[in-house]
């Protein structure tokens, strides 16, 4: 039989396993499980065996209720394992074991998973080896808010045709399936498998850090290997060869692409999902969490006929999440929108999206050119990456076109010196460009483990004013909420260089880092570290995050 436990998630109660007697939770002494909490009532709730082989919870009519992952029950709910239970300020997470005997039938685990796919499963020292990892994936989600059952997904193949890969309850469709779904619940970018001698493990890109999944069994990674490249239809005798291809997934409410890459290691092919789901992704630019006065300026130059906006910083720092957003504020009835990009992750409805393809000679250069014979009002060139590019695209916001572009530098005055250094004449840069918006994403503290901390001396010298007289920021702590990071979510720090007259003349005379800055600190200027200390006293984020993503600008 399975164990049944009570697990505290919040609050300073004992972890409890249940036996089939009825539990009761209060602030009453008397009560099995008391609670030292005001919120609390006396005789609070009691958690009772259904006689069905699992429990269920009923409130003793309580002042505040009891609530089941965040909804307040009527009189009494079913419980299933991974059911959060709040009293008060307490909450307490089901667990249930199941022993190496149990996990070891097939039937009996598929009938779990089936019924319960984010079963929580504490951890257990006679767990089966051969399918204990399903149970740990399955108890990552549960602890992953919100607290409901995963998504239900299927799989469109590459040709856009359903597919048959994740039918079926054996390991290899087990697997992609969970993996599938939990990458949608912690909002991973990337899915990387990483084949090791006996093992592949498992690793996401969650808010741009790499966090360490699951070690899956050889045979179990080798299957999901096969099941990907059926979905995206590779050639099975290129196995060990680099392959690239795509398929994609649908979920409830939205449909999810996949960019698949295999390349060969030492231990095999490693395999890398890069994930494009727009669910949670900015829709507009007001979204995009800029200042007022920079959304105001982004607004009227998007508003404007001709015009330059270049977007700056590394690559994952959303660029092209700010340009599409850009493009969003336009009126695409009325104008001619078209982009360059490399590759096209997302569509956008009422614009015409054309991607990058050197092998067939199809460059940013080559293809800006053809654009313009396009009659286009709006153009986004996804990167500018050589002298061609740069200077066709400057010489189209002179000449009548709203051009949109972006650049790898670290900062909106370097990235001014990035386009002198593609041999791009300075009387084109500086009567072109009419904004420059530099950009980092700085992962956002969660809240639920996120504890406050002492500023130091050091920190409050270094800060300054933007501290508004805090002397408490917050540090991360982690919990599985956030997957033990600390972290849960990320939010962009901006910097914006609106282009002046004075501006254009030191372009056009000395350009100089340090005439630039004279001009720019006369004005309404924060920079990319200004703006995360701003962030830092709001307790969105931390001094160490800020330090790390923008501490070199």
């Amino acid at each position: 039989m399975p164990i049944w436990k009570l697990n505290p998630v919040r609050g300073t109660s004992r972890s409890l396993v249940l036996d089939g007697a009825a539990v009761s939770i209060g602030r009453g002494p008397e009560n099995a499980v008391p609670l030292l909490d005001e919120m609390a009532s006396r005789k609070h709730a009691v958690i009772e065996f259904d006689g069905k082989g699992g429990y269920k919870v009923r409130d003793l009519g309580s002042r505040n209720g009891t609530r089941v992952n965040e909804e307040r029950i009527a009189e009494s709910v079913a419980l299933k394992p991974g059911d959060v239970i709040r009293v008060g300020q307490h909450e307490f997470l089901l667990v249930c074991e199941y022993s190496k005997e149990e996990l070891a039938k097939n039937k009996h685990v598929d009938r779990v998973l089936e019924a319960a796919p984010i079963a929580a499963v504490a951890p257990n020292p006679n767990r089966s080896e051969t399918v204990g990892w399903m149970y740990e994936l399955a108890d990552m989600m549960a602890s992953l808010p919100p607290k409901v059952l995963p998504e239900n997904v299927s799989v469109i193949d590459a040709h856009g045709a359903p597919s048959d890969v994740l039918s079926g309850t054996s390991d290899g469709p087990n697997a992609v399936r969970l993996l599938l779904q939990l990458s949608s619940k912690s909002r991973a970018t990337d899915i990387h498998f990483e084949p090791k001698q006996e093992t592949v493990n498992i690793r996401m890109r969650v808010d741009g850090e790499m966090i360490p999944i699951i070690e899956l069994p050889k045979r179990v990674g080798e299957l999901s290997f096969g099941l990907i490249r059926a979905a995206c239809h590779m050639q099975i005798a290129g196995r060990d060869a680099v392959q690239d291809g795509h398929f994609s997934s649908v979920f409830p409410d939205r449909r999810v692409e996949y960019r698949v890459s295999f390349t060969p290691s030492v231990h095999g092919a490693k395999l890398v999902l890069r994930v494009l789901d727009q669910r949670g992704a900015p829709g507009n630019v007001r979204d995009l969490g800029l200042a007022n006065y920079m959304e105001d300026r982004i607004r009227a130059v998007c508003n404007q006929d001709s015009g330059l906006i270049v977007t700056c910083g590394p690559t994952g720092s959303g660029k092209t999440t700010t340009l599409y957003n850009c493009i969003r504020e336009i009126d695409r009835q009325s104008r001619n929108v078209i982009t360059i990009e490399d590759p096209v992750e997302y569509q956008l409805s009422g614009v015409t999206q054309i991607p990058v393809d050197e092998h067939k000679g199809n460059g940013f250069g080559n293809l800006l050119r053809s654009v313009l014979r396009q009659d286009p009002d709006v153009i986004l060139v996804g990167e500018v990456r050589d002298e061609e590019t740069a200077r066709t695209a400057m010489q189209a916001a002179l000449t009548g076109h709203l051009v949109f572009t972006s650049v790898h530098s670290k900062d909106s005055i370097t990235a001014v010196f990035r386009l002198l250094d593609l041999k791009v004449e300075p009387y084109l840069v500086a009567n072109s460009l009419n904004l420059v918006l530099a950009q980092r994403l700085v992962r956002t503290l969660c809240d639920t483990c996120k504890r406050p901390t002492p500023v130091t001396p050091g920190q409050a010298t270094r800060i300054g004013k933007w501290l508004s007289g805090k002397s408490s920021t917050f540090s991360a702590t982690g919990c599985g909420k956030c997957l033990r990071t600390g972290y849960r979510g990320r939010r962009a720090l901006f910097e914006m260089l609106d282009f002046n007259d004075e501006l254009r003349d030191i372009v056009l005379n000395k350009p100089s880092i340090a005439a630039m800055k004279k001009i720019i600190e006369q004005g309404l200027f924060t920079t990319l570290q200004q703006s995360g200390w701003k962030m830092v006293a709001e307790g969105a984020t931390t001094i160490d995050e800020v330090e790390r993503v923008a501490g070199m600008t």
